[in-house]
């Protein structure tokens, strides 16, 4: 088990294949309490019972990363049954096969609310939670480049300045914002995540502290 990450509440977008799936489950093996949070309910539930299944602790959420008022419930839930969220990766990703000639409307704006705004959405209500509670760790996954897509490429540009702002707003209130570039594997990724968050709340004590 990961030196400090035991016992510490670790939201996890995305999770219901792929890379959030990956991370979900190597954090769930390094002892962190994991939400795996999903669109799609039998996704999250199979990775939930996944950690389950292999000794850890899970619980699975069915939510729309960009939808405000479901991100909002999700966190308020969470502080009402009096937990502490240490942690959240936002992972959810989508990538519509239309090229630009074809590419709908509605392809557009998902892929946007998905991978740009779902990201500010999910970090303004995990901060507001680690706000009083502490500080955290939120992390966003940059997946790699792949082949030129308008939309895909568009919500990609787009993170590291809302990384770069969140970060110099909320540090002053102990939420540590950063944004992680995806590796070559999904494995590989969940591995630096992990680590990551080991290293950073291996300095920042026991939870609660």
């Amino acid at each position: 088990m990961a030196a400090g990450l035991a016992e510490r509440l670790a939201l996890v977008t995305g999770t219901g294949r792929g890379i959030g799936q990956a991370l979900a489950l190597a954090l769930g093996a390094a002892g962190a309490r994991v939400v795996a949070v999903d669109v799609n309910p039998d996704g999250a539930g199979r990775t939930a019972a996944a950690i389950q299944q292999a000794g850890g602790r899970a619980q699975a959420e069915a939510v729309d990363v960009s939808n405000k008022l479901a991100a909002q419930t999700l966190l308020y839930t969470l502080l009402e049954r009096g937990e502490r969220l240490d942690l959240l990766v936002n992972a959810a990703h989508v990538a519509p096969a239309s090229p630009a000639l074809t590419l709908d409307e509605w392809e557009w704006n998902r892929t946007l609310e998905v991978n740009l705004k779902g990201v500010f959405l999910m970090s303004q209500s995990a901060a507001r939670a680690m706000r009083q509670t502490g500080g955290g760790l939120i992390l966003t996954i940059q997946r790699a480049a792949g082949p030129p897509h308008a939309a895909v490429w568009a919500a990609r540009a787009g993170l590291p300045g809302l990384t770069e702002a969140l970060a110099a707003e909320w540090a002053a209130s102990g939420v540590r914002v950063e944004l992680l570039p995806a590796l070559d594997t999904a494995a590989e990724t969940a591995a630096a995540v992990a680590r990551r968050a080991r290293d950073f709340f291996g300095a920042h004590g026991a939870p609660g502290v």
